[in-house]
Formats: structure tokens, sequence, C-alpha cells
């Protein structure tokens, strides 16, 4: 009978896994990101297909009181302020470039904004372009051009565009051709954010925590109540930093089941060139971080497990699911060759001492009484009308 608790355990295990893991996001409800209403807009930049589109240094709220700013990767995408922002990986969007240099566009991305405006103050920065003066709103759009260069394909007009815009443009495009692992690490990862096993008799894992700062993050569990996080030696933690392997102990009575390992961080340094998009995919303009910040962030991993062979049951299943064997009737000898067989008959019921139905042979007998009985009257009224009869005619 163990197996009922054990199956019971896995059920509530594997349904409070499942609410957990639709019903809780990738981040916190205050992990997110929002775009501030006024950015600082830059100069006009006309593109070579003609069209003259508006450039802004946008302001990326990423704590309660921390903002970064950032600029837009793509030419035709809207900004949303109201739209949640989350950290994002830059693979998890694919074509980000449709120029043919070899460097990767996430590289030439985090080289860009780590030399130019705002990084870097616009006096060095006209020095660098070899231009007499650069002001804020050339500085904005000279910068933007070259982003949505490596990331979009864009080109500006060559004829149409002010001179400064143009040599900050080529600054940073040459500058940026030959990058090469310059793109900055998420500030909070988890890897890796997928992980099954096979009825673990161990604890699963490693996940390896990864951050940009050195300080303790949080760690949690949800979904599977009878588990919990421990490091490679099994001892229970709480707690980890970068660099960090974590261990999920699964107690061995839930033999299936999903868990989701969350880790918190606060005041978690965030590095220029990351990338930013709209949170569950929310359709807005992603955004590059374009100077360095603090943030409060969390990144997320889920496990989950199962038995080895779904389709068997177990030891405990099988000898649960045993049907009661029924003991056989010894078998009638077989009889002499030339005898007759005689084939007793098969009762299904026989009655009991406190049955209170009348067996059917009972049920004979009193019925040919009762016709005896019947006879015996009729002779009797037949008689007492013969001497009525006679009796009369003697009177007569």
């Amino acid at each position: 009978m163990r197996g009922i608790p054990l199956r019971c355990a896995a059920l509530v295990a594997s349904a409070g896994l499942f609410g957990a893991l639709t019903g809780t996001p990738a981040a916190a409800a205050d992990d997110f990101s929002r775009v501030d209403r006024d950015p600082v807009g830059g100069a006009e930049l006309v593109l070579d297909d003609g069209r003259a589109v508006d450039t802004a240094l946008f302001s990326l709220r990423v704590g309660e009181r921390e903002s970064v700013r950032a600029y837009a990767t793509r030419v035709d995408e809207q900004v949303r302020p109201r739209t949640a922002y989350v950290e994002s990986s830059w693979s998890d969007r694919e074509g980000w470039s449709q120029v043919p240099e070899a460097a990767d566009p996430a590289d030439r991305a985090s080289w860009i904004v780590a030399n130019s405006y705002p990084r870097v103050a616009l006096t060095p920065l006209a020095v660098g372009a070899g231009t007499l003066h650069v002001d804020e709103a050339q500085a904005i759009a000279g910068t933007q051009a070259a982003l949505w260069h490596v990331l979009d394909g864009a080109e500006p007009d060559r004829d149409a565009n002010d001179a400064a815009v143009l040599a900050v443009y080529d600054l940073l495009v040459q500058g940026s051709a030959e990058a090469v692992d310059t793109a900055a690490e998420p500030s909070l990862a988890v890897s890796p954010t997928q992980l099954e096993a096979v009825a673990p008799q161990a604890p699963l894992g490693p996940l390896t925590v990864g951050s940009s700062g050195s300080g303790s993050l949080r760690l949690s569990v949800h979904g599977a109540p009878a588990s919990w996080l421990v490091d490679g030696e099994g001892q229970q933690v709480s707690l980890a930093r970068d660099g960090d392997k974590l261990y999920l102990d699964v107690d061995p009575s839930v033999q299936a089941g999903v868990a989701t390992v969350h880790v918190h961080g606060t005041h978690v340094p965030l590095p220029e060139g990351r990338l930013f998009a709209g949170r569950d995919g929310a359709s807005t303009q992603p955004l590059v971080t374009a100077e360095p910040g603090v943030m409060d962030t969390s990144a997320g991993a889920t496990l989950t497990w199962h038995r080895s062979t779904p389709s068997e049951p177990d030891a405990d299943e099988a000898v649960e699911s045993e049907e009661p064997v029924v003991e056989e009737e010894p078998a009638t000898a077989a009889p002499e060759p030339g005898s007759a067989r005689v084939e007793e008959p098969v009762t299904s019921e026989s009655p009991s001492a406190t049955d209170d139905r009348i067996p059917d042979d009972d049920l004979a007998s009193t019925g040919t009484w009762l016709s005896a009985l019947l006879v015996i009257a009729g002779a009797l009224i037949v008689s007492g009308l013969l001497i009525l009869v006679l009796g009369r005619r003697r009177r007569g």
C-alpha cells in the first residue's frame, strides 16, 4: 500500500509545480524596467532610402531610483513607455545585421556604446571623430546611426546629413568592425535554464550562477515542497555568488515533479551594451544600454524529473495492482473408459440458514397437497347436491 501515498505525493508536487510555473513570471513583479516618457532628442537622420527618422537617447528605469540611458536597436519599431522591459539575451533575436562583416553584431554594438556618447564626453568624441565640434544632438544621431547600421543594416544618406553626424558614424562603424568578445555578459544568469533527470537518487544539477557583481544572491525554490538547494558538498544553501554551482536535492518519495529555481539580486552591476526587450515577448522597441548602472534582477531555471520507465509500474504498484488469486476447485477425476460420466449440477448459490425464501422443493410439495384438498372438496360438494335432490323427490 506504500505506492498510494507515493503516487499522491508525486501528483501533489506536480500539480503544485505546474501552478507555480504557469503563475510565476520569468522575473519577479518588481524586477522589470520601464522607459521614461521624455527622452533626449537627437538630430534627425536621413537614410539612404530617403526616409527621415528621429533619433533619441532614452532613459531606462532599472530600479526604484536607478536609470540608465539607452539607444534603440531597430529603425522601424516603436518604443512603448508603458511596456515592461527585462534584460534579454542577444541570441534570443535572430537577424540582427544584414552587413557582411565578420564581427558579431552584439560585439559591435557593445563596442559602439562603450566608445561614444554618453560614455565618452562630447569633446573627446569630437577629437576622435576628427571634427572641431560635436553637440549632444549630433552625437546621439551619429551613435544611433552606427547602431542601426550594425544591428539593422541601415545606411545614412551621405549628402543629406550633417557632417558632424557622419563623422561620429564613421568613427564608430570603422572602430567596431573588428570588435571581438566585447559584448557584456548578462548581469545575472543561471545555466542551464532547463534540466531534466530520470528518477534522481542524487541531487539534480549542477546549475551555475553567473553575476556581474560579487555580492550575495538570494535563492528560492518553487513548485516542489519536498526539495531544497544544496552546494557541491550537499550542504543546504540559501545564498550564492558568481560562479557557484547549485544542486536540487529531491525527496526520493516524490518520484516525479517540476521545480523552478530563482536567483534574486539587488543592486547588481549592469554594464553598458546589454539588451533589454519587452517582457514575455511584448511588442516594443528593444534597447541597448549606453552606460553602466545597477539594477534589481532575477534569473531562474526549471528542473524536471520523472520515473525511469513511466510505462511500467514500480515494485510497490506491482504488488498493489496484483488481483487476488482465486483458488481453483480440484479437478474431477476422469471417468474410466466405458463408464458414463455424471456431471453434477452447478449451483450458483445455496440458501443460508437465515434465508427467508421458500425452497423450490417445498413449493412443489405444497402444490400437490393443495390439489388433493380441492379434489376432496369438490367430491363433498357433489355428494351434498345429490343428497338434496334425492330428499326432494321422496317428499314429492
